[in-house]
């Protein structure tokens, strides 16, 4: 017994210095993106592997770019030295392009089939073509033969790609209209700006477009969109944007400069893209976080981070370049570091990698293989969810994809799968349906039938009737009359006394347990909240704060506007406006778990119906307990809100100011406490 546990001891601290050692050796954590958009925390995806500072007998200064060239060689725009530097992946000098004469800034590179060499030269105001051999062949300057470019727009290239046509794609520093666009004929002939970014019109930015002149628009930031800071384009001509503006920060354009990508998580402050010829994207931002999105824009990982002064391999200062080889080794430029990190796929990536190219390939059994490892390695890894869902479906599986999709959190697949599986057990079932229902009404005809000759459903009817006449059933359904003759109830409400405070109670806790069923309880498909969060607390604070609020607040308006509502006819009218909900919101619990999105347009008409009609009741209900005109009605209502949102301010700088109360005490008697004990 010794002896095993003295060899489970040693087994454990093997494992933890194993541990701490592949913890060492990666400075920082690997995320991916988990249901509801939430991050994850995964294997590594990559693993630093060497920082190249050193290429033969010189370095870099300040490098603004990098490009991967058809010769398998790394062409990094040295703006400091005013050079392109043409290094092995591995890091040995081959030789270098330009010098102080030709360049002036070299802000990007490209590198085409014939391996001529693109500079965006900044502060040239141009781009300058230079042989493999060195030599300069032409530029491209500012377009001045069309007045399309504009006098005014600036021409300063610090991007710049090519297609296969040879047209030339440049990102112009200052440039708000869009990628420049030039045709490698003649001059270089203007085609045109493509792909501007666009800037997000808010209520805010209208106004200052009505009272703002030109020039103040210009600074703000808001209303001028902003310029492209880098781009990349793969083998299909699509052309890869990032910039560091939050609603643009990657995207894919078509050739009419239309954006096909949309992408599930988005880091800001991004400076560089790259594409590789399996449509994997790669993206990093300032601050040294590199992203991997597949071809659809779904996030495979999130890691990275920015040196804090200890230069670990794997921390990054300013990110300017990215490349990225078919084998996924990841080569990252650094502008203060001066350096080029090369970081390399893990066995996991390399499983997640292989496994979504046998599924793009069409070997949908193939690639359940490799996402069950997947799957296994990490359970929470929703891709490999989706990819397994996606292979299950393709085989007519939906039973284990519907499962899939649903651990992946991937709605549209569950959609899709829950529709075949729905369809199939239609088919199956329909004609037995039809006879249960067609046997059922039978047999409630034969039973009312029976019932009339012999009377032996007599005590079940005293029982209901009973039921039925208990005072407080009764007031909870008068106010069920408010959808049918709102006058009527309102008259029974304020006059008659048909109702009471106890029924509307009941009719706002049952709001209340609907409310809560929906949330929590409905299809997969239509919940809006995770699997096992409650917040139970929360939503009970704010259905019944919310209505305490709005009918307090009501009546003060009321009385002040002289109203003939008492503050206990505010409240029964106000639940009683509720009792279209209360029909609706069943509805909607079920058929939210037996529709799919083909159907959704049924949940959405029940939503209108059930919301306009209570906003109706609840306009009419005050209109008839204070005896108002219709316009007169609409004034309150808009005073209510209006009260409504100044009580609520006043709560919150009540809360903040009860907060730094209590915090100034627990100050107080810290320090109280503190000198005592130094006393003592």
């Amino acid at each position: 017994m010794r002896k095993k546990g003295l060899a489970l001891l040693l087994l454990g601290i093997l494992l933890i210095l194993q541990a701490g050692s592949a913890l060492a050796s990666v400075p920082y954590r690997t995320f991916t993106l988990g249901e509801n958009g939430t991050l994850v925390q995964t294997q590594a995806a990559y693993e630093p592997i060497r920082s190249m500072t050193r290429f033969g007998e010189t370095t870099l200064k300040n490098p603004a770019d990098m490009r991967l060239g058809p010769d398998g060689n790394l062409y990094i725009a040295d703006d400091g030295n005013n050079r392109i530097l043409v290094i092995t992946q591995s890091g040995e000098y081959v030789k270098e392009i330009g010098n102080k004469k030709s360049l002036k800034s070299c802000q990007g590179v490209f590198v085409d089939d014939d391996l001529n060499v693109f500079v965006a030269d900044e502060k040239a105001r141009a781009v300058v073509v230079f042989d493999q051999n060195g030599k300069e062949i032409r530029s491209y300057t500012k377009p001045t033969d069309t007045p399309l470019f504009g006098e005014s727009a600036a021409f300063k290239p610090n991007k710049i790609v090519l297609d296969k046509r040879g047209n030339l794609y440049i990102a112009s520093t200052g440039n708000t209209n869009g990628i420049v666009q030039l045709s490698p004929v003649g001059n270089g002939e203007f085609l045109g700006y493509y792909g501007a970014n666009q800037s997000r019109v808010t209520w805010i930015t209208a106004i200052r477009r009505k009272i703002m002149s030109e020039d103040q628009l210009k600074m703000q930031a808001d209303v001028v969109p902003t310029s492209v800071k880098n781009l990349a384009i793969d083998e299909k001509g699509m052309v890869y944007t990032v910039s560091e503006s939050e609603n643009a920060t990657l995207r894919r354009l078509n050739v009419a400069g239309s954006n096909t990508l949309t992408i599930d998580f988005n880091t800001e402050r991004t400076t560089a893209v790259a594409v590789n010829s399996f449509g994997s994207i790669f993206t990093a931002n300032k601050d040294g976080y590199i992203m991997e999105y597949t071809s659809e824009g779904n996030t495979l990982f999130y890691f990275g981070a920015t040196d804090t002064g200890d230069q670990r391999v794997g921390t990054f200062k300013s990110v300017t370049g990215l490349a990225v080889t078919d084998d996924y080794t990841i080569f990252v430029l650094d502008e203060i570091l001066n350096s080029v990190q090369v970081m390399q796929a893990t066995e996991f990536t390399d499983l997640v990698h292989r496994a979504f190219t046998l599924f793009q390939d069409g070997k949908y059994a193939e690639s359940k293989v490799p996402w069950t490892e997947v799957l296994r390695m990490n359970s929470l890894f929703t891709y490999a969810s989706t990819g397994l869902g996606e292979a299950l479906y393709r085989e007519g599986n939906f039973d284990e994809a519907l499962t899939s999709f649903r651990n992946g959190g991937n709605r549209k697949g569950y959609s899709d799968a829950f529709w075949e599986l729905r369809s199939d057990w239609l088919h199956r079932n329909l004609g037995m349906i039809l006879i249960v229902i067609v046997a059922a009404a039978l047999a409630l005809k034969i039973l009312g039938m029976a019932d009339k000759k012999f009377r032996f459903m007599a005590p079940v009817r005293t029982v209901t009737g009973r039921i039925r006449d208990l005072t407080i059933l009764k007031q909870v359904g008068w106010c069920f009359n408010m959808m049918r003759n709102p006058f009527d109830c309102s008259y029974g409400i304020k006059k008659e006394k048909r109702s009471s405070l106890a029924a509307a109670a009941i009719i706002v806790v049952l709001f209340f347990i609907l409310q809560v069923a929906n949330k929590y309880f409905s299809g997969f498909l239509f919940k809006t909240v995770r699997e096992g969060e409650y917040e139970l607390l929360r939503d009970a604070a704010l259905t019944f704060g919310a209505f305490l609020l709005l009918t307090v607040c009501c009546y003060l308006v009321c009385t002040i506007k002289d109203g003939e509502a008492r503050f206990r006819d505010i409240v029964i009218g106000g639940a009683a406006a509720l009792t279209p909900m209360l029909i609706a919101l069943p509805i909607r619990l079920v058929l939210s778990r037996v529709v799919t999105f083909n159907e959704q347009f049924f949940l959405t008409l029940l939503d209108v119906v059930a919301y306009g009609f209570t906003g109706i009741l609840i306009v009419l209900a005050i209109m008839y307990l204070n005896d108002y005109t219709f316009k007169k009605t609409i004034a309150i209502i808009v005073i209510t809100l209006f009260t409504v949102l100044v009580t609520v301010a006043l709560l919150f700088v009540v809360y903040v100011l009860i907060g730094q109360l209590i915090d100034f005490v627990s100050s107080i008697y810290g320090e109280v406490v503190y000198r005592f004990v130094r006393k003592v």
